[in-house]
């Protein structure tokens, strides 16, 4: 419930102000005997008896005890001794509804100072009741219809830019808009693709607020719209042969499919855009919205746009294409679907790897990216070019790291120039976690081949031992056995690190860190030796690799107190490579204890 204080003159049309609108005395009425707001007369008391709803006398009448305060006697001439002033008079009027959600006062004196009373002047409350910002249930309030009879999904009577702007913030992405507004008295409503606050004006103080609007036909010129003179905009959806219907050049009608891609992409024939593509000197904006249309295409419907392949190759061929960007991501859109399309098209993509354009660079990388995940024999020739894009930290780096990591599985030596800069993307923390995945199972692959590459970046590796990402952990950990099979002096230093992960949920991790333990207890022993009742307890782990790398360090570490259970192992264990590692296990310990 609200609570609505009317002033009468210039305020309501029984006495409207000269030059504005007022508030027609039927609202009063209405808000007062047909809603469960509440309405009272602050100003001039004729309004009480013209809306029937309670004036001045009567709110004071109803703080009972305080009547001598406020009015005191009534004189002869009708009037009363005193009266309280027009701030007074709403502070007795909230007493009265202290759980009112809200309290309005229209009046064409300035009360916006009163406390907890929100004030308007006549001509604002009438847009704002007719936009529904008092109240949506209002029979006032005014639904935005656009005039092209177009499906409307939002609309707005703007009160100022503030208001157009929050319109603008929350509905700027819809597919068009239409707009009516008064032009030289006369009034207008024109189909618009884009709506903008104009920027020019907002930095001059003394101009009014304009808006910038581009029209739909892709041929007409942008024009300005003072805000004032703005009846209606609403958000609309025409039917994409709105988009095309007045392109009366071959480049307006590339830039009419640009358009109708962005927000409608499954309703173009790609045919049509190839044809706007595949031809003798084209204009550079119409290359530019014909290649922008079929990526957007490309984006939801990769499949139908595999005939664009053959254009884009001879595209990518020419010297002043005017954004390969936009033809390597269609690529790159397409690969992604099946990279058996686009891996002919490697050796045209693969110059863009060194392009000074980012956005090309980035969508280069990308396109082999989706080549590597079935072909990555195919991209074995780029590896220079993506690793100076690691190297440069440029964008594409996380395509290039899983590009890299696609190669190293089938030909890991391939990949050996990049394990440093590899080294470097698995510490970089403003990285995301897949890039670092990726360089992690790259650098995996080539360890495994050549595990003295890690040599140097052993550090890095051992700094995700505790990562909090789990699979950054395991691949860590995985790279650490690895490394371990030839070089136990560089993992040495890093076993309390290990013996961490022996514990934990994960059966990959405890696999890893078990086999890494046990290849550096066979060297350096007293190093790992603080770790046997850890190691003890594995020895029934759930799964048999765990089990079988602690037999194995156990027995490494001739560890006396692991006899009894390891002969457990000997005449339970289910698993024969248990009860062969664990056999070995205790001859290294009866041994032992032979000799001493």
């Amino acid at each position: 419930m609200l609570v609505f204080a009317f002033d009468r003159d210039w305020t309501v049309d029984v006495n409207p102000h000269p030059q504005h609108d007022a508030v027609p005395l039927e609202w009063v009425r209405y808000v007062a005997h047909e809603t469960d707001h509440r309405v009272y007369a602050i100003g001039n008391q004729t309004l009480a008896e013209e809306a029937a709803i309670p004036g001045v006398v009567d709110i004071v009448g109803r703080h009972s005890d305080e009547w001598e305060q406020w009015l005191g006697e009534k004189q002869s001439d009708g009037y009363y001794e005193r009266f309280p002033a027009r701030r007074e008079r709403l502070a007795l009027i909230a007493d009265l509804h202290p759980d009112a959600d809200g309290y309005v006062v229209i009046d064409d004196i300035d009360l916006s100072d009163v406390d907890g009373w929100e004030h308007y002047h006549a001509w604002e409350f009438v847009p704002a009741v007719e936009r529904g910002a008092i109240d949506p249930e209002l029979p006032w309030v005014r639904e935005p219809v656009p005039d092209g009879g177009y499906p409307t999904s939002a609309g707005i009577i703007p009160a100022d830019a503030s208001d157009l702007s929050s319109f603008l913030d929350d509905h700027g992405d819809g597919p068009a808009f239409e707009l009516t507004y008064t032009d030289g008295g006369d009034e207008s409503t024109d189909l618009l693709w884009n709506v903008s606050q104009d920027v020019v004006r907002r930095e001059q103080p003394s101009a009014a607020p304009a808006i910038r609007c581009t029209p739909l036909a892709p041929g007409s010129n942008q024009f300005t719209v003072d805000i004032d003179a703005i009846k209606r905009l609403s958000i609309v959806d025409p039917p994409p042969e709105a988009f095309v219907a007045r392109a009366e050049t071959p480049t307006e009608e590339a830039t009419a499919f640009r358009r109708l891609a962005e927000v409608k992409p499954e309703s173009i024939r790609v045919s049509r855009v190839l044809s706007l593509l595949d031809r003798e000197d084209p204009s550079t904006l119409q290359q530019r919205d014909a290649l922008r249309a079929l990526r957007s295409v490309a984006t939801v419907r990769p499949k139908e746009c595999t005939p664009a392949i053959p254009i884009l190759r001879s595209l990518l061929g020419q010297d002043d294409l005017v954004s390969p960007h936009d033809a390597l991501a269609t690529l790159r859109a397409i690969g992604d679907s099946n990279p058996a399309d686009i891996a002919p098209a490697m050796g045209d993509i693969r110059p863009y790897l060194d392009s000074y354009r980012i956005a090309t660079r980035r969508e280069a990388a990308a396109c082999l990216a989706a080549i590597a995940t079935k072909y990555p024999t195919d991209i074995v020739n780029a590896v220079p070019e993506l690793v100076s894009i690691i190297e440069d930290e440029a964008d594409g780096q996380q395509a290039a790291v899983y590009a890299l990591e696609r190669i190293a599985r089938e030909i890991p030596k391939a990949v050996t120039p990049a394990a440093e800069p590899l080294g470097d993307v698995i510490v970089d923390e403003s990285l995301s976690d897949e890039a670092r995945l990726s360089a992690t199972a790259a650098l995996g692959r080539v360890v495994d081949e050549s595990p003295s590459l890690a040599l140097d970046i052993i550090d890095d590796v051992a700094g995700l031992l505790n990562a909090d990402n789990y699979k950054l952990r395991n691949n860590a950990i995985a790279l650490t056995f690895d490394v371990a099979a030839l070089h136990t002096d560089v993992v040495e230093p890093y076993v309390d690190d290990i013996a961490t992960l022996l514990t934990v949920d994960d059966t990959y991790t405890r696999t890893n860190a078990s086999g890494t333990l046990a290849r550096v207890a066979e060297d350096f022993p007293d190093s790992v030796e603080h770790v046997t009742p850890t190691l003890i307890d594995l020895l029934t782990d759930d799964d048999p690799r765990v089990r079988e790398n602690a037999c194995w360090t156990v027995g490494h570490l001739r560890a006396a107190d692991a006899h009894t259970p390891l002969r457990e192992r000997v005449t339970e264990d289910s698993n024969e490579a248990v009860r062969t590692r664990a056999t070995w296990a205790l001859s290294r310990i009866e041994e032992n204890a032979t000799h001493q």
